[in-house]
């Protein structure tokens, strides 16, 4: 009997301490309610959602559902895909988001006309003309460059039911026709997470399923009630969305656009919040000053969530389970990221209406077999707005399938650009110039280009583009051309008289382009060249002669970036000659060349350039004379302050980055140049032969382009003070 009690009082013992014990204090697996993760929107604030992942995952809490709206769709797609906090992390870190949020290839890859505008000081922002209008494009950004680096986080999840992905999960979006909340839970992942975070004006909208989709959060920031639709009994809600602005803190139009949106968004986050019930938790992470469109500097604040995770630990410990349990829930969750590798390229041509197939096929092959440089050749036409890409699988087997999008706002676009600078001493100048360019007027891709400026320079240039062969390497055209611009002759280092230039001509050109990299483009061209007296002395008589001319241009563009590059190179040669063989008037020989290479990294870097330009022992008229004169081309001296038949000249610019700014606020610059050149045959005959100056500035960027402010000086006690915007140098 003693001994039937002993072993009764020991059962009792062993189911005690069994019973309190870490791992039996958790939640059985089978009694747990189903546990639903709820993300909202917040743009960069958005990643650090995996801070809470992180801390829900060393907490050992699974998850049975996941719901995402925007960033929150970024992030809870990823996770739910099979992706790990860590491995979603190290992706996120690694990310170019200055690459992501834009649509253009890497600089290098861009055509040759893009390039060429950016040069001549045009903004890359271009909009479309028609019949009714200007026609701004859906977005800011397409999402090309977005779209495969969502792939690449979801992968190899692509598509399908969205509920066989390791964790169910839907993303939410807005019905930009009716304002409507769109729940979506299956087809294409990636273009379910780029739906929902298509904030309008800034990504362009995504079509699915017959539904033109922005940003969830202007309807839905918090889905509470599509996680409850999914048979949630216990929901972790995390808030990361932007709180609203103070008054002191709006004080410009896109402040007052912003605080807009905030208010939409806050006023649903309000109504979601309210209908929590009191075994949900809610998490709401403090994210002091991250912006929402710092996504350089997102990862930052992940931390930040893994802390306020960590307080609402108690609240936790109830959807905790032990770690054998946890283990096998984590190994079904995860998937090992990797992109298929296709057996084969298709381009699906069948949604084009301007571009003709065999254009396509010219450009990339028959068939392509290199993703990257088929993606680059489609977008360096200039004609397509993104290039979509999925998956099919079928008895081939794995085929990549790219979809190009013509532009919606082409096939005639406008580009413009403003320079403004001053040096303080009374010489101030402006120049804007506008870009027209009109594309496919026939079916062979006849282009019409056409660009006006008006300020230091007025000039109007019109040239039709006449493709040769299929691929558009070869092209020949007719071009008409007028200018008219002041030029200033100094004598004794005072300038003596003001001259007013006036060129016209008609010309006929022969041109090759090399891929990405450059173009050849040579010609004749006849006209008049006219110099007139308008202020001052005479020291150089007036003429006006007709011209017969031969000329050939090579430019060679690999900069990375054309304001503050730090890698690659740009190569120029210029050559026009004058001769009575052409029945001109003016006999001369004119020939430039530059060469100029960058190497660094974006916190630092230096530019090396070296220029030869020479008359071939020919008198030049002042119209085609070498100049020099201004900031980092002899900085301290006038504008074309030094008029030459021949000039050798080089230039050392070094930069640092000193401020790392955001989407808001632009990288501040600071940096150093020096500069020297020979002079032969200078126009003032008193000028020096031997030149050399240096500038001291920062820089940054701005709306219209890059900021410059500066001082300089130069040989013979010259200095001055620089403020502009645009370009020191073409």
């Amino acid at each position: 009997m003693i001994q039937i009690l002993r072993l009764r009082l020991f059962a009792v013992l062993a189911v005690l301490c069994s019973a309190l014990s870490p791992s039996a204090m958790a939640t059985p697996a089978q009694a747990r309610p189903k546990t639903c993760l709820v993300l909202s929107g917040g743009g960069a604030r958005g990643i650090a959602h995996i801070g809470v992942l992180k801390a829900l995952e060393e907490m050992r809490i699974p998850i049975d559902c996941v719901v995402g709206t925007s960033a929150g769709a970024i992030i809870g797609g990823a996770y739910a895909s099979g992706a790990s906090p860590q491995e979603i992390e190290t992706m996120i870190r690694a990310a170019d988001w200055d690459l992501l949020l834009s649509d253009q290839p890497v600089r290098a890859d861009r055509s040759v006309y893009t390039k060429e505008v950016e040069r001549e000081h045009l903004l890359s922002a271009e909009v479309g003309t028609r019949a009714r209008g200007l026609t701004l494009p859906r977005g800011l950004v397409a999402g090309q460059h977005l779209q495969y680096y969502l792939q690449s986080l979801v992968a190899p999840s692509r598509g399908g039911d969205f509920d066989r992905l390791p964790i169910p999960y839907r993303a939410l979006a807005t019905d930009f026709e009716n304002g409507r909340l769109v729940v979506l839970d299956h087809g294409d992942l990636a273009a379910a997470i780029r739906a929902s975070m298509s904030v309008p004006g800034a990504f362009a909208p995504v079509e699915i399923d017959g539904h033109v989709l922005v940003d969830g959060g202007l309807v839905r920031n918090i889905g509470i009630d599509v996680a409850r639709g999914l048979g949630a009994e216990r929901l972790i809600v995390v808030n990361a969305g932007t709180p609203l602005m103070k008054r002191s803190e709006i004080d410009s139009l896109v402040d007052s656009a912003g605080q807009m949106l905030r208010i939409l968004t806050n006023q649903n986050v309000e109504a979601s919040l309210a209908t929590l019930g009191p075994d949900d938790i809610l998490i709401e992470p403090t994210l002091g000053t991250l912006s929402s469109t710092d996504f350089a500097n997102g990862y930052r604040w992940i931390a930040a969530a893994e802390t306020a995770t960590r307080r609402s630990g108690r609240d936790l410990a109830s959807l905790a389970v032990d770690a054998v349990a946890y283990e096998a829930w984590r190994h079904r969750q995860r998937i090992a990221r990797s992109t298929p590798a296709p057996n084969h390229i298709e381009v699906d041509v069948s949604g084009l209406k301007r571009i003709p197939a065999s254009a396509i096929q010219a450009t990339i092959g028959i068939a392509p077999s290199d993703v990257d440089k088929t993606v680059g050749a489609l977008l360096a036409t200039d004609d397509f707005e993104t290039v979509k890409g999925h998956i099919r699988n079928d008895e081939t087997g794995t085929t990549l399938v790219l979809e190009p999008i013509e532009k919606s706002y082409g096939p005639d676009y406008l580009r413009a650009g403003i320079e403004l600078g001053t040096d303080f001493a009374g010489d101030s100048d402006f120049l804007v110039t506008v870009d027209h360019r009109a594309t496919w007027l026939t079916s062979h891709d006849l282009e019409w280009r056409n660009r006006a400026s008006f300020g230091r320079v007025n000039a109007l240039r019109s040239q039709l583009r006449v493709p040769i062969d299929t691929g558009r390497q070869w092209f020949w055209g007719p071009e008409l051309e007028a200018s008219e611009r002041l030029r200033d002759v100094f004598h004794s280092n005072a300038d003596s008289a003001r001259f007013r230039l006036h060129e016209e001509s008609a010309a006929v050109f022969l041109g090759r382009t090399f891929g990405t990299v450059g173009e050849l483009v040579v010609g004749i061209e006849k006209g008049t060249d006219a110099a007139r007296l308008a202020v001052g002395t005479a020291t150089i008589p007036p003429s006006r002669l007709s011209t017969g001319v031969f000329r050939a241009r090579l430019t060679l563009d690999q900069l990375d970036n054309l304001d503050f590059p730090t890698r690659g190179y740009l190569f120029r040669s210029d050559v026009r000659i004058a001769d009575s063989a052409l029945a001109s008037r003016e006999i001369y020989r004119r020939w430039s060349t530059e060469y100029s290479t960058a190497f660094g990294s974006h916190n630092a870097s230096i530019l090396l350039t070296a220029r030869y330009e020479t008359a071939l022992s020919t008198a030049l008229p002042l119209s085609q004379a070498f100049v020099l004169g201004g900031f980092q081309e002899l900085s301290g001296l006038a504008e074309q302050q030094v008029l030459a038949d021949q000039v050798a000249f080089v230039r050392a610019i070094y930069r640092t980055r000193f401020l790392h700014g955001n989407a808001l606020l632009p990288d501040l610059y600071a940096g150093v140049s020096l500069e020297a050149a020979d002079v032969q045959r200078p126009y003032d005959l008193t000028a020096a032969k031997h030149l050399f100056g240096g500038s001291v500035f920062l820089s940054a960027q701005s709306p219209l382009g890059q900021l410059y402010l500066g001082t300089g000086a130069a040989s013979g006690g010259h200095g001055a003070v620089y403020l502009f915007v645009g370009r020191p140098w073409p």
